[in-house]
């Protein structure tokens, strides 16, 4: 099954499709935590396997170009997929570095995925919380999370189930491994950062944008800008530069904070190493009674 929709990229730059034909795995067809005395395996076995259309709305900052006849009607975007990509997407829209969004455009589809998962979910007698969450290494401080529902109380008997979507970035946890032994924590950094710049800025998909028409320019434009002033990686030349050259200074940018991340994080490289989890987003499910 290919994926219909890659709402990572089209919640911020009005674009179709981000890696095309990603087969959908959900854990090799399983989903983690399944026992016959585990509720909430079934509400992770419903989101590995419902499908849903969430209709929403982009959110580009400021007025619109006075050019632009029908601008309302253009952000108005229909995302379709299984509750657990969805998810996973929603998630992605929230990505964040070091706790600060890179962009809100996603608001709507995030608002929406939410409502929809607490309506399928849905148990009389019992309450269902459900994160998605994305982390290119276990603590970075670039990261995605979604939420929907309320944390479960302290004193809760829980139970909890987890499945896992591609993410828009490369799996490289190999490629980590093996720079860890070559060239130690900055060449870990290096890979980590090259895939998730990789996800979060696809050069040919990002291109398209910046030399589109509004508002994918502009949503495109801003993802960048923000993204340099995040990292610190200094003025991005957006009109001028080619999205290969701009992923080149983030990720440069991003290796050097990602490094700096690591050495205080973890006893070595390769401990750093096989923390690394740039391919997935993990939807974990936890219910309870209340």
């Amino acid at each position: 099954m290919s994926r219909a929709t890659s709402t990572v990229v089209d919640v911020t730059a009005f674009l179709l499709l981000v890696g095309a034909a990603i087969a959908v795995v959900v854990n090799g067809g399983t989903v983690e935590g399944t026992t016959a005395e585990n509720p909430a395996a079934e509400r992770t076995e419903l989101l590995a396997t419902s499908t849903a259309s969430i209709e929403y709305a982009l959110a580009p900052s400021g007025d619109p170009p006075p050019w632009t006849t029908n601008a309302t009607a253009t952000h108005q975007r229909t995302a379709h997929g299984t509750l657990a990509e969805l998810l996973a997407e929603a998630a992605m829209s929230r990505v964040a570095f070091e706790r600060h969004r890179l962009s809100r455009a996603g608001v709507g589809f995030e608002r929406a995925v939410a409502t929809t998962t607490r309506n399928r979910l849905h148990e009389r007698g019992r309450r269902t919380a459900v994160r998605a969450r994305w982390e290119p290494y276990r603590g970075a401080p670039l990261n995605a999370t979604m939420r929907v529902g309320e944390r479960p109380p302290p004193a809760a008997e829980v139970d909890a189930a987890t499945v896992t979507v591609p993410s828009p970035s490369p799996a490289v946890s190999e490629r980590a491994e093996r720079a860890a032994s070559q060239g130690g924590y900055g060449a870990v950094a290096a890979v980590v950062a090259d895939a998730a710049i990789a996800g979060l800025f696809p050069p040919q998909q990002a291109q398209l944008a910046l030399d589109g028409d509004y508002p994918a320019d502009r949503l495109m434009t801003y993802r960048y800008r923000r993204m340099g002033a995040l990292t610190r990686a200094g003025q991005l030349s957006v009109e001028s530069a080619p999205t290969t050259e701009l992923n080149a200074q983030l990720t440069e940018t991003l290796a050097d904070r990602f490094e700096t991340d690591m050495r205080r994080r973890f006893d070595s490289p390769e401990a750093a190493a096989r923390a690394v989890d740039t391919g997935t987003v993990t939807v974990t499910v936890r219910t309870w009674e209340p």
